[in-house]
């Protein structure tokens, strides 16, 4: 009698194998680029030494030194430049920026008289007006556009004084020039007296903790930008050395208006002395 088969045995489903939670990825820190508060201000104290150039100058050209750099990446990524380098000047001309409206807000919560901020605007109003004057007027001097420019790098109501001081002392040595501009030794007068009794004004202006505070992040943060434009302006320069009209476009417009007339003043011959007879 043949014998049943069993019936094999009936295979298990197999239990679905459960994937393994990928583990998130880190994020990177905020201002892990150096652009952060704490960032800039554990840089060295030099870092908090004034701008050499007007910072509305300086935030354009960090800006558009940033774009330039990323149409070119892949020619900077060649000598060493990183995307990330090219990132983190945009981030530091946005931050500047910002930074520099928080400065002139703290500045301007800053309490002054109702007399004082009215001088502060003749002040301010002044120190513009004696500016275009000389340029105007000793448009083709190069020694003295070079002063002005100097004159005209900084800031804030200490700067504003001490402009005031240096445009009458400036206008004291170009007295000829005075009858092609609208500026009156009546104004050189006012400056020199404005600049006087600011004073207590820029007193309680470098008191203030929060200008202050304001004030060293915005120095920090320039100098951190311009050391990196530097880099990559170098860089840019280096990489397109056989295409001189791509390398011009990584140097500074402002820094390389001020090494042309320094450059004219060097080569103009000193004014002969008429020898005196006998």
């Amino acid at each position: 009698m043949a014998t049943k088969k069993k019936p094999a045995p009936k295979s298990k489903a197999k239990a679905p194998v459960k994937k393994k939670k990928e583990a998130p990825r880190a994020r990177k820190p905020k201002g892990a680029d150096g652009t952060s508060d704490e960032a800039l201000r554990a840089l060295a104290p030099h870092y908090a030494e004034a701008p050499d150039m007007p910072v509305g100058v300086a935030i354009a050209e960090f800006a558009s030194l940033a774009r330039l750099a990323g149409t070119v990446g892949k020619a900077l990524t060649k000598v060493g430049i990183t995307a990330a380098q090219i990132e983190t000047l945009g981030r530091l001309a946005t931050r500047l920026r910002l930074i520099e409206t928080a400065w002139q807000r703290a500045r301007a919560a800053v309490k002054l008289g109702g007399g004082e901020r009215q001088r502060l605007a003749e002040a301010e109003a002044l120190d513009r007006k004696l500016l275009a004057g000389g340029r105007w007027a000793l448009r083709k001097d190069a020694e003295a556009q070079a002063e002005l420019s100097r004159i005209a790098e900084g800031s804030g109501l200490a700067d504003t004084i001490q402009d005031l001081r240096d445009l009458a002392a400036f206008w004291a040595a170009h007295p000829a020039e005075l009858k092609n501009t609208d500026i009156s030794q009546k104004d050189l007068t006012r400056a020199a007296a404005l600049a006087d009794t600011l004073g207590s004004a820029a007193e309680k202006e470098a008191s203030s903790l929060d200008a202050a505070a304001a004030l060293d992040l915005r120095n920090r943060c320039f100098w951190a930008a311009d050391e990196l434009a530097g880099e990559l302006r170098e860089a840019g320069r280096y990489a397109f050395r056989l295409e001189p009209k791509v390398a011009a476009k990584f140097v500074s417009r402002y820094r390389a208006t001020l090494n042309r007339r320094s450059r004219s003043k060097a080569k103009t011959p000193p004014t002969p002395t008429p020898a005196s007879g006998g």
